[in-house]
C-alpha cells in the first residue's frame, strides 16, 4: 500500500507539473509566433524505454523565444530478455570496424561521471579503453543506477520519481524540463 500512495504522490504532482508547464507553452507559443509543433518522431528504442521528438518552426525568423524541439519518452515496455543491454549493443556495432588496424571485440564502459553519454567500449581481455562515438543513441541510459536518458547526447535528469521506485519492470520517469520542453 505504501508503495501505492508514494506512486499516486508522484503522478499527481508529476500532473499538476505537466499541467503548469503546458499552460506556459501556450503562453510561449502565442508570444513568440510559433508554427504549430509537427508529429511525433518515430521511438529511438522498440523496448526498454526510448525518445522521440518532435519540432516546431519559427514564424518570424529567428525572434521566438523558447525551443523548437520538444521530447517525451516512448517504447516503455520490458525489452525481452535475449535482446541484451542497450549500450552494449552500441559497442557491438564497432566489433567488424578496425581500430588502430585491428579488430576487436568491444565491451561497454558504464558510469563514466565525465561523460555519461559518450560511447566509450574496452576491448575484451585488454586494458584498451576508446571512446567509439562522441553520443549514445537516444533512450541509452545515463549509468545502470538511474532512469536519467541520454538525448542528443546531453544526459537528462529525472526530475521526478527517481528515488521512489525501482528500475525495474518497465517504470520509467516522467520529466519536466522547461529548458529542453521534456514533456
Amino acid at each position: 500500500m505504501e508503495v501505492c500512495m508514494t506512486f499516486l504522490f508522484c503522478f499527481v504532482l508529476c500532473f499538476l507539473h505537466l499541467q503548469t508547464s503546458r499552460i506556459a507553452r501556450s503562453d510561449e507559443d502565442k508570444e513568440g509566433a510559433w508554427d504549430a509543433w509537427g508529429a511525433w518522431s518515430d521511438c529511438s528504442r522498440t523496448c526498454g524505454g526510448g525518445a522521440s521528438y518532435s519540432l516546431r518552426r519559427c514564424l518570424n525568423g529567428r525572434n521566438c523565444e523558447g525551443r523548437n524541439i520538444r521530447y517525451k519518452t516512448c517504447s516503455n515496455n520490458d525489452c525481452p530478455s535475449d535482446v541484451g543491454d542497450f549500450r552494449a549493443q552500441q559497442c557491438s556495432a564497432y566489433n567488424d570496424v578496425k581500430y588502430q588496424g585491428h579488430f576487436y571485440e568491444w565491451l561497454p564502459v558504464y558510469n563514466d561521471p565525465s561523460a555519461p553519454c559518450a560511447l566509450k567500449c574496452q576491448a575484451l581481455g585488454k586494458k584498451l579503453v576508446v571512446e567509439l562515438a562522441p553520443k549514445v543513441l537516444d533512450g541509452t541510459r545515463c549509468n545502470v543506477e538511474s532512469l536519467d536518458m541520454c538525448i542528443s547526447g546531453i544526459c537528462q535528469v529525472c526530475q521526478y520519481c527517481l528515488s521512489k521506485f525501482p528500475i525495474s519492470k518497465g517504470i520509467l520517469c516522467l520529466w519536466f524540463n522547461v529548458k529542453y520542453t521534456f514533456i
